[in-house]
């Protein structure tokens, strides 16, 4: 989650955030490709209740050792969705699929075979097919969709189905897919959901959310990943229903590259974890995780508004003897300035979107933090303006105090420095880490990778008081 995630954390050079990869046989295929009719229906128990069943298997792999430093993971997520008021239903022992949204509300989209393919509506009816580079334009027609292909339009009133006839993934705007592509109605425009199996769907996520191109001492801390990855999937399906998919494939969820960005290390891990997900009292957890913790992650409600989880809790992410973890990471420890321009412009935004000001800033009183959080993050800022006093709380500070448009402050866990005489003229903040700071510290689980811990080890320090079990094999 983050990544920012509700899940997790990315960097432009490596990925760790953004927060499901080929399962094998044509069989299995097959299945999947049936399964989309019902897309959207989750059939079986609910997730709690069987998971007593199957005990607490809890694994460990090996204990990969290297000094080499990470590349620095990316940044974080936009606030989490809210828990919705039951856990979603799986049925233990069978893989689900799940519904991803690849591209919202858009005027149009374009779909490309890369093998043969079948273009079904609602009914199960094919209404076209396609062979090998054959391409569909897809837009909202009434309160459907029409695909305009090179030999036909096919226009229906609800949705079209785009499935492969055999091995070859779809391609949906330059990017290539496993599984089946739904082409639906949004709101105002057009909607893609990629509908595949949730192991499939993680080798795209991993190389993204923890950076392709791991060495394999690093293994351990790339198999952490997959599981909470796996475990945030898990527990967030059924939660964007209203808009017909389980998960946004962007950092409102966890990033998702589909079948292009898949990495041997990362489909490594995926696999030698298959089905493992972790839970906490016998229910999947709300697996957030962030770039980089700066030394201590942050506990849920220092951060969201809502309820503390026990194994959400503020942990320190120092080594024995002296050091972080995370400490590797260009984030680990970092100075942003404003002049007086750059300020008054993030603050005529930042206060426009976080606590409903209109108007522009033209003249900063004074700004000051009011209390820290347990883990040394930012708990209120007090900001007089122009615009009168306002108070921006938790993990508000990022957006309110841009560094640049387009880009939020790395974390709230920040020191400020205002400059000026009767009003504010400038601005340094020192700050640590890169992201909410909740639960797994992606930098930090590298370095644990390296020091020798293994994914079991990784998980139980940044979730406390969970154990992993197995929900499929």
């Amino acid at each position: 989650m983050t990544g920012e995630h509700s899940g997790g954390a990315g960097s432009p050079a490596a990925g760790p955030w953004r927060q499901v990869g080929e399962c094998g046989a044509r069989a299995r295929r097959a299945r999947g490709a049936r399964r989309v009719r019902g897309a959207g229906r989750h059939a079986g128990v609910v997730v709690a209740l069987l998971l007593v069943l199957l005990g607490g298997c809890t694994l460990a792999g090996p204990a990969p050792r290297d000094p080499r430093p990470p590349a620095p993971p990316p940044p974080a997520s936009p606030p989490p969705v809210p828990d919705a008021p039951e856990l979603p239903v799986v049925e233990v022992g069978v893989e689900p699929d799940l519904r991803v949204g690849i591209v919202v509300d858009v005027p149009s989209t374009r779909v490309e075979a890369g093998g043969a393919v079948e273009v079904v509506d609602e009914a199960g009816r094919v209404r076209g097919r396609g062979g090998p580079g054959d391409a569909w334009a897809i837009r909202r027609s009434g309160a459907g969709v029409e695909a305009v292909g090179r030999a036909e339009t096919v226009r229906v009133a609800g949705s079209l189905v785009f499935r492969s006839v055999g091995d070859a993934p779809l391609t949906v705007d330059g990017r290539s897919y496993r599984g089946a592509v739904i082409m639906r109605p949004g709101a105002t425009g057009v909607t893609a959901v990629n509908v595949l199996d949730l192991e499939a769907y993680l080798l795209g996520v991993v190389p993204l959310e923890i950076g392709a191109g791991r060495p394999a001492e690093e293994l351990e801390a790339v198999k952490a990943q997959a599981i909470a990855a796996r475990t945030y999937a898990i527990r967030h399906m059924g939660r964007r229903s209203d808009q017909g998919f389980d998960l946004y494939a962007t950092v409102m969820d966890q990033a998702y590259g589909g079948a292009g960005v898949e990495d041997p290390v990362s489909t490594r891990a995926v696999r030698e974890t298959r089905g493992q997900i972790v839970v906490y009292r016998d229910q999947p957890i709300e697996a957030y995780y962030h770039s980089t913790c700066g030394g201590r992650t942050a506990a849920l409600e220092e951060v969201w508004p809502g309820e503390p989880r026990p194994y959400l809790r503020s942990v320190s992410d120092e080594r024995p003897g002296g050091g972080a973890y995370c400490e590797s990471s260009n984030r680990f420890r970092w100075t942003e300035r404003w002049d007086e321009a750059a300020l008054t412009a993030a603050l005529t935004t930042g206060l426009r979107e976080r606590v409903a000001i209109s108007g522009p800033v033209t003249r900063v009183d004074y700004l000051a933090v009011s209390g820290s959080t347990p883990s040394g993050r930012v708990e209120t800022l007090l900001v007089s303006t122009n615009l009168g006093q306002q108070r921006v709380r938790g993990d508000s500070i990022r957006w309110v105090l841009r560094p640049e448009p387009g880009r939020i402050l790395n974390s709230a866990a920040v020191t400020l420095e205002p400059h000026g005489h009767g009003k504010v003229t400038s601005l340094t903040a020192e700050g640590r880490g890169w992201g909410h700071g909740i639960g797994m510290c992606q930098v930090g689980a590298l370095g644990r990778a390296r020091d020798g811990h293994s994914y079991r080890d990784i998980l139980s320090a940044y979730y406390p008081g969970t154990e992993i079990v197995r929900l499929y094999r």
